[in-house]
């Protein structure tokens, strides 16, 4: 009873505060970043620079197919003003070296939209050149891959044979470039059927999220568990200044019962924030009855980690190093959530990486539940040292 009459007074306290409106706030902002300037799916923005070194109506017929599909449109020329540029260029079969040197003016593209056949979404934009000349001065302006396409007719128009000539920038990969080759080895036609005969088979059915709720997890993450790591040490701080914490020594309240009441008033703050981010964005879709388990559990275990920091300094200006030192440290994860490709064994250690993966996996429709449960355990165990540990350091230092 005690614990929760000293919780209602911190509640009142901090509603009379701006920390307790910041993390709202931004939480509010986010939103609002969120449903208008992030939109659900990627929109596509590759384009490529080609030229064909062959008659127009040859050229044409490459796309006619695709064009009556509805798989490519036809739209207005392009317009580039393109600046000076003066630069060599490498055959790498030969080792020849060409030197080009272009001034400033434009160049106008028959332009075409590409959309993928399956999806029906954009995909990217063609860039057709008037001359070779001109593919190589945008390949290089624009720092992307250009492309000279050339046929052989002497088997006849049935049979033509199509070269395709890269124009490559020198940072592309060794992957991508073998890809090139290999893509080309046969005909466009002939890897088309060897890729629709593939036998591809799911283990399972995939669960994807689309741009807008894939960042619904970090925005917990960062602002709310961290945001409450910070807010709960300016909690404390303040009231070092105001003598609050010394004023404990000569009362009968215990020093756990006014740490715990602090960490209540984070995950409350917590709870409100996060719940006006992930309801408006996922609707009814997560499990909320273990997303807010796992909240309150993940968000106690920093508030006890914030408490034990704030009790080693006398001001937060002293603990500034310490605390943006461990913030910095705990955002890393964040590069491996959105680069799968970037997973270290050595990352899965810091805290916010299970806390990443266990936000995912709630807001996902197939949640794995032994996953999040499991590090609901770790973090309530972590949570309950930590805090024992806060409480232990802050009796020691009423007296001093």
């Amino acid at each position: 009873m005690k614990l929760l009459s000293s919780y209602i007074k911190e509640m009142k306290i901090a509603a009379r505060g701006f920390y307790f409106y910041i993390e709202i706030f931004m939480a509010v902002l986010l939103l609002v970043i969120l449903l208008v300037a992030v939109k659900e799916e990627s929109v596509s923005k590759d384009y490529e620079f080609v030229f064909h070194d062959m008659d127009r109506a040859i050229e044409d017929s490459f796309y006619q197919d695709d064009i009556e599909e509805g798989h490519m449109f036809i739209v207005d020329d392009t317009v580039f003003d393109v600046k000076a540029a003066s630069f060599e260029l490498t055959d790498r079969s030969t080792g020849e070296v060409k030197a080009y040197d272009f001034e400033a003016g434009t160049v106008t593209a028959r332009t075409i939209e590409a959309y993928d056949e399956k999806t029906g979404k954009f995909d990217k934009t063609l860039y057709m050149m008037d001359s070779e000349d001109d593919m190589l001065w945008m390949a290089y302006t624009e720092k992307k891959v250009g492309a000279r396409l050339s046929i052989d007719e002497k088997f006849g128009i049935e049979n033509i044979t199509v070269y395709y000539d890269y124009i490559m920038q020198g940072f592309e990969t060794e992957r991508f470039t073998n890809v090139l080759y290999v893509l080309h080895t046969e005909t466009p036609d002939t890897v088309s059927a060897m890729i629709d005969t593939q036998s591809v088979r799911s283990l399972e059915e995939v669960d994807t999220l689309n741009n807008r709720e894939n960042m619904v997890p970090l925005m917990v993450v960062f602002m709310g568990s961290l945001m409450g790591f910070f807010i709960v040490m300016a909690y404390i701080f303040l009231d070092k200044s105001e003598g609050v914490i010394k004023a404990l020594a000569v009362t009968p309240s215990s020093v756990w019962k006014y740490l715990m009441s602090k960490a209540m008033v984070i995950m409350t703050t917590v709870l409100v924030s996060s719940s006006v981010i992930t309801i408006p964005v996922m609707g009814l879709q997560p499990n909320y009855a273990l997303f807010y388990l796992y909240l309150i559990i993940t968000t106690f275990t920093f508030a006890a980690l914030g408490l034990l920091i704030a009790s080693f300094f006398d001001t937060i200006e002293k603990s500034f190093g310490i605390l943006y030192f461990t913030m910095i440290a705990l955002m890393i994860p964040a590069f491996s959530y959105f680069i799968p490709s970037f997973d270290p064994v050595w990352l899965r250690y810091f805290p916010t990486y299970p806390m990443l993966q266990g936000f995912k996996e709630i807001i996902m429709s197939g949640t794995d539940v032994g996953y999040v449960l499991t590090y609901c355990g770790i973090f309530a165990v972590a949570g309950v040292v930590l805090f024992a540990f806060a409480n232990y350091r802050f009796k020691k230092t009423l007296t001093v």
